[in-house]
């Protein structure tokens, strides 16, 4: 499973030939966009991921004649990482007459939003957020998730890390305490457990270690978790909670303690913030590595963009699933030459084209993303300007971790 090649080559959906909707017809100006995203406070470093990547496939599109011959303009708002400021920046959107939403990456923000996007005719696009809730017991046929649900990525994940290591057996976790985070360790070690068991053996996971959320001391926590005893651990930090975390736990060299170190979904991040101080190897899941897409021109397209707008070389894959996520608008009012929901929700439930992350496509029942899985190894590296580099990459098909749909009802 883990040799073959799982990134596609796709092309947008064939939509039967339509006579022009009036809403175009009559709209003179770009077609807008509004980009709600957390640009201020814990989580802006994503935030800013995800604003670089959405203006990068604007300016795309764009240079290449826009959409149907009309440019595409971009209204970008900080959501603080407060739900109430998301439903601020929602109202002041859709007010203005903005009918197409990029959205994400943070859960409760997101939560925020969804009860409303039917009633106002809107078409959304959740960037990145795992939590089940948004395609299970709070789905709207208005929203379309370009992220990885916590049992595909992480469920994935865990399966992955029992398969190259079954010496592993006995594993700590530590996690933000919020659900979100609940969410993905819980899958992460589902993973691991139907692998492990699966193939005779049997593992000791012991009980998550929780940090306090937008932390500053996490010192109490690293010395629990480096006293466990664990051969394996997983750590489930996001944002500025994770960098700080592991610049306090370089003093306790997790890497000599542990044999096997899983980060959830900082990959780089992590890598760029510590430099010198890189752990030896850790993992990490990540929806764009672009050094590992291999044939993908809208890819290659995006990262050099990246590098030349950031010189930044390692883009953080905030920046892949934003711009697809732009691109996926972008295609489903090509095929339906309207800005209407009612149009553009059945054109987007039948996509299937190349983005920067490799195929983009939805499950039509709960419009959960069906994409692939991508997960990388690296560490510190004593031949790099950098003081650290990527060691491996597999890819996974993400579809065969994805759980069973059951829009409107908890799973």
């Amino acid at each position: 499973m883990l040799n073959r090649r799982h990134i596609l080559l796709g092309s947008a959906a064939t939509v039967g030939a339509l006579s022009v909707p009036a809403v175009l017809r009559a709209q003179s100006g770009p077609i807008r966009i509004g980009l709600i995203t957390t640009l201020s406070g814990p989580g802006q470093v994503y935030g800013q991921y995800i604003k670089d990547g959405a203006e990068l496939s604007v300016a795309r599109i764009n240079s290449e004649g826009g959409v149907n011959g009309q440019q595409i303009e971009l209204v970008v708002r900080d959501d603080k990482n407060s739900p109430d400021s998301a439903l601020a920046a929602y109202r002041e959107l859709t007010g203005s007459g903005i009918k197409l939403i990029a959205q994400g990456t943070f859960t409760a923000n997101v939560l925020a939003t969804l009860p409303l996007l039917k009633d106002d005719g809107v078409t959304s696009l959740v960037v990145g957020s795992s939590a089940l809730s948004v395609t299970h017991e709070n789905f709207t046929p208005n929203m379309f998730r370009l992220g990885y649900s916590a049992p595909m990525c992480f469920g994935g994940y865990g399966h992955l890390m029992a398969e190259r290591f079954p010496e592993i057996n006995k594993w700590a976790l530590v996690r933000s305490d919020v659900q979100a985070l609940a969410d993905i360790t819980n899958y992460f070690a589902s993973g691991l457990v139907k692998k492990a068991e699966a193939d005779g053996r049997k593992l000791e996971l012991q009980e998550p270690i929780l940090v306090p959320y937008n932390g500053a001391d996490f010192r109490n926590q690293i010395s629990q978790v480096s006293n466990s005893g664990a051969d394996g651990l997983f750590n489930c930090l996001q944002g500025a909670d994770a960098i700080s975390y592991y610049k306090q736990a370089r003093s306790f060299q997790l890497d000599k303690r542990f044999k096997l170190l899983c980060d959830s979904a900082n990959e780089l991040t992590v890598a760029k913030a510590l430099g010198k101080n890189m752990l030896e190897s850790t993992w990490s899941w990540t929806a764009w590595y672009p050094q590992a897409m291999k044939d993908n021109p809208s890819s290659d397209a995006l990262h050099k963009a990246y590098t030349e707008l950031r010189n930044d070389p390692y883009p953080n894959w905030y920046v892949g699933v934003s711009h697809d996520c732009i691109a996926t608008i972008a295609e489903g009012i090509k095929a339906t030459q309207s800005i209407e929901a009612a149009d553009l929700i059945p054109a987007i439930e039948n996509l299937s084209f190349q983005g920067a992350t490799g195929n983009v496509t939805f499950r039509k029942e709960d419009h959960a993303f069906a994409g692939d899985l991508t997960y990388i190894r690296f560490g510190r590296s004593d031949t790099t300007e950098t003081g650290w580099e990527v060691f491996e990459t597999v890819h996974m098909a993400g579809a065969e971790f994805l759980e069973p749909a059951t829009p409107g009802q908890k799973l």
